[in-house]
């Protein structure tokens, strides 16, 4: 038997669509689509009923009812219903012997546009007309496209789709980017707010974005999903983690790890922040949405105000005030959230690490904290850094974005020749500009991180030394040179997963004198900036001259 499955979008007439997509789990925004969600309905899988000679089909949709047709050739052919209307999204589809070309029907959308949006939504309404996306058609119009039907999807309501955006003159009410291309067709909910099954699409996925966001003038969605914040760190997705069958395991660990590796954790936490009064514990998402949202837009940007940072960022892009989020205490994201924290600051920070902690080396994330050269100094390293001098870096108007998020644009962009938006985050030479001529650029990072990583080296060396000739007795038979590590022993000892080393125990860290344990803290707050000294080269020299110092006054 010959059974075929269609995965191209077609249109059928004004009174339905049909499409054909993967579905990411607990998603209505499939792939990206120009316009924003896309209202036809669309097959999500297809596979064998073992029971019978039939398919199994689901499907997902705004609203139903939903038609399941059939048609032997993908053109040319007849498209006949395969049973009647349904309000599900999957059912046994028959085969026989024939060969299937299988798509799903349903009603055409129905576009209400954002003044009747405002009679219920009035703040939000209110924010989001402050924003460039109300204005998208006026952009269009300014470069004299107003009328290219290229453009016009990502710039109006509906348009190309019955009930859409047909011209200016004829639907003004849906010019511009408003609520429905962001959370589908809103008539059905107005008209039955109470009836869930009709309410707009509230999505995080990037996809929800990318459809517009994307090809050569302006590649944010295509350059995000090459950088790690697209995915979720398979560490937190498994039974360990967002995915735990035990949901009390699951949510303490979102709640510890989430709001910084998981974009709905941490957008549920945002919202614990701007209720009234704040809410310390917010609800958890469930673990497959955990698991399956990344840092996605939506994570740094809102898109219902704009705000005073601009790109309607939710944090500023420059700060040097001290910031740490403590994870170990997982309940107070709330009262720990600094607004004027820089954006990238949020996350990148070392995560309440402290000379005191003992488990393990501080988490791979410190970077703001050594932009700004504060790392807590005598509070948390436990030594006076003697007002080391800062690099200029920290004084950089946009901080971690200048060098991050720079875009460049051609003069004629073309796919061969594309806009950079800077989302794939690396730190290009030309991002030095105008400090640095892109090659004295590279030529001074490369000598800053090979006089990093030398400095590093010996610092280690030194701590081998102490474990292997100074040690207590009994750490140094039992660990040798390890005895200085923390009991998970860090990156530096054991640069490969396995097998994995450990240190002294928790029990057996209080042997280990505090000038070791401080050294080692600097040694890799350093280490783990992952700049090798770029991000300050003078405030890391001096944390690691006084680790330096400190293990030779132990090595005496």
């Amino acid at each position: 038997m010959t059974r075929q499955v269609v995965l191209l979008l077609i249109t059928l007439a004004p009174a339905a669509f049909a499409a054909s997509e993967k579905l990411p789990p607990n998603s209505k925004v499939l792939q990206p689509w120009a316009g924003g969600v896309d209202p036809r309905p669309t097959i999500t899988s297809v596979k064998d009923d073992p029971a019978g000679d039939n398919l199994l089909l689901k499907w997902s949709g705004l609203s139903g009812p939903y038609t399941v047709l059939q048609s032997p050739a993908v053109s040319g052919g007849t498209w006949t219903p395969v049973g009647g209307p349904t309000a599900d999204t999957s059912g046994i589809v028959p085969v026989g012997t024939g060969a299937g070309i299988f798509r799903v029907a349903g009603p055409a959308p129905d576009y209400v546009g954002q003044s009747v949006c405002r009679g219920c939504h009035r703040t939000t309404h209110d924010g989001w007309a402050e924003t460039v996306h109300k204005g998208a058609l006026n952009t269009l119009k300014a470069i004299g496209q107003g009328n290219n039907a290229t453009c016009l999807p990502c710039h109006t309501v509906g348009f190309g789709l019955p009930g859409g955006f047909i011209s200016e003159a004829a639907t003004p009410r849906l010019a511009g980017v408003q609520c429905e291309n962001c959370h589908g067709p809103a008539a059905n909910h107005i008209s039955d707010p109470g009836d869930l099954t009709v309410r707009p699409v509230v999505s995080m996925a990037g996809t929800l974005c990318g459809g517009c966001h994307t090809d050569f003038h302006h590649p944010t969605f295509d350059e995000w999903l090459t950088a790690g914040h697209a995915t979720v760190n398979p560490d937190f997705t498994g039974a360990t983690g967002f995915l735990n069958t035990n949901r009390v395991a699951a949510v303490a660990r979102m709640r510890s790890c989430g709001g910084c590796h998981g974009g709905a954790v941490r957008l549920a936490m945002l919202e614990g922040t701007e209720s009234t009064p704040p809410v310390a514990l917010p609800d958890m998402p469930s673990g497959e949405v955990a698991a399956n949202t990344g840092v996605t837009c939506a994570v740094c940007h809102t898109a219902h105000e704009k705000t005073p940072y601009g790109a309607q960022l939710r944090n500023p892009v420059a700060s040097t005030n001290f910031f740490s989020y403590n994870t170990a205490t997982n309940s107070n994201f709330t009262l720990q959230y600094k607004e004027n924290v820089q954006i990238c600051g949020q996350c990148h920070n070392q995560r309440g690490a402290s000379w005191t902690g003992t488990s393990r080396p501080p988490h791979h994330s410190p970077q703001y904290n050594m932009l700004v050269g504060n790392v807590g100094d005598v509070a948390i390293t436990g030594v006076d850094l003697g007002g080391a001098t800062q690099s200029s870096h920290r004084e950089i108007e946009k901080q971690c974005t200048h060098c991050h998020t720079h875009q460049h644009s051609p003069a004629s962009p073309s796919a061969t020749d594309p806009v950079y938006t800077g989302h794939s985050f690396k730190p290009l030479p030309e991002n030095c500009a105008p400090c640095h001529l892109p090659e004295e650029a590279e030529s001074f990072i490369h000598f800053r991180q090979r006089t990093t990583k030398g400095v590093i080296a010996e610092v280690k060396g030194l701590l081998d030394k102490w474990g292997q000739t100074k040690a207590p007795d009994a750490l140094k038979a039992k660990y040798g040179k390890l005895a200085w590590e923390f009991t998970s022993a860090g990156q530096l000892s054991q640069p490969t997963n396995a097998p994995a080393v450990t240190g002294p125990t928790t029990a057996e860290q209080v042997q280990i004198p505090d000038e070791i344990k401080k050294s080692r803290f600097l040694l890799y707050m350093v280490e783990h900036d992952g700049s090798y000294g770029v991000h300050n080269a003078r405030y890391s020299s001096a944390m690691l001259r006084e680790a330096q110092s400190l293990v030779k006054s132990k090595l005496q």
